[in-house]
């Protein structure tokens, strides 16, 4: 089916190829120049097959890139708030996540706002979603060190942002846009958005990040009647889904000719073919692309870079502004 639809497909691999493995050979080379060693926490608060899949996923990704990784399995409350304190003051530890949700009865936000922020690669803490809402993007005056947003919603926008860069370079080159597209079809400033998801690490951070690029968003959600979720989706440039159920379905007729649809439910929220084939442009599905193309790739990558700058704001300020010129 990629093969097929190559055209239709968002070519998510050749975005990391392009803007990510350059800036993370870059932080590679400082890092071994200062002997700093990247060390990335993930505590399990169940036996969640899918938890554990991602786990294991992210363990590779890691070890592709040379950062340690280690898995901590809890199975209480107590036990997770006494790992995140062992691993706050660990000092070889960089950054700590959590599989949530924990299950438990603490709310989630409890132990999300425990992680010491300088080692939140998540970027749950409250402050850093303090940060997101006031639309600040540096810790610092010299922006050198960047604040950390939640990586799977940035790896969304990093797509779309990055999409909209390539379409104005061929646009100035060429005088016109590609496919006969009469504007950017990805400049979000006024774009109809639907996100189907209000999870904090998800649809919210998405749409606090959407409505910063001036785009006007419809958030939906499992309060929101079906009936309505459709009507917005039937007038939205842009359509992002992760619902977690094989039942929730956006019927192909509703979805706009000229949309860009985004599906990261794993069980899909779109029919399949006829939505790649009516859409403008698609990252569909996981199982429908091959690995290295998914939005799960891209949020792997933005965990990297997050971790990436938890650890460059504790260089020296030459070295990041030395880092800067790479």
């Amino acid at each position: 089916m990629e093969e097929k639809y190559a055209e239709k497909i968002l070519d998510v691999k050749s975005l990391i190829e392009k803007y990510d493995e350059p800036n993370f050979a870059c932080d590679k080379f400082f890092y071994e120049q200062h002997n700093i060693y990247p060390f990335l926490a993930v505590i399990l608060t169940s036996d969640d097959q899918g938890s554990v899949s991602y786990t294991k996923g992210i363990k590779r990704f890691c070890k592709k890139n040379y950062i340690n990784c280690k898995d901590y399995q809890v199975s209480s409350a107590n036990e997770l708030i006494k790992t995140i304190e062992n691993l706050n003051n660990d000092k070889t530890v960089h950054g700590i996540m959590v599989m949530y949700p924990t299950g438990y009865e603490e709310k989630d936000t409890t132990f999300m706002n425990l992680i010491d922020p300088m080692k939140d690669v998540e970027g749950l803490h409250n402050s850093y979603l303090g940060y997101l809402v006031q639309y600040e993007k540096f810790r610092d005056h010299e922006h050198l060190k960047k604040l950390v947003i939640p990586p799977t919603a940035k790896g969304i926008l990093s797509i779309i942002k990055r999409y909209s860069i390539d379409y104005e370079d061929y646009f100035n080159k060429h005088n016109k846009y590609p496919e006969n597209n009469t504007e950017n079809p990805f400049d979000l400033e006024g774009k109809r958005i639907t996100v189907i998801n209000d999870s904090l690490a998800v649809g919210r951070s998405l749409a606090l990040m959407l409505l910063n690029e001036n785009a006007y968003v419809q958030v939906c959600h499992q309060y929101t009647p079906f009936e309505k979720t459709l009507e917005s989706v039937k007038e939205s440039n842009i359509i992002i889904s992760a619902v977690p159920s094989a039942s929730f379905i956006i019927p192909t007729d509703i979805v706009p000719k000229k949309s860009i649809v985004i599906d990261i439910s794993f069980d899909g929220n779109f029919e399949y073919p006829s939505v790649i084939e009516k859409c403008f442009k698609i990252a569909p599905r996981w199982n429908l692309v091959s690995k290295g193309n998914r939005i799960n790739d891209m949020t792997l990558n933005r965990l990297i870079s997050n971790l990436h700058y938890l650890i460059n704001c504790c260089l020296p300020e030459s070295t990041l502004l030395e880092m800067q010129k790479m």
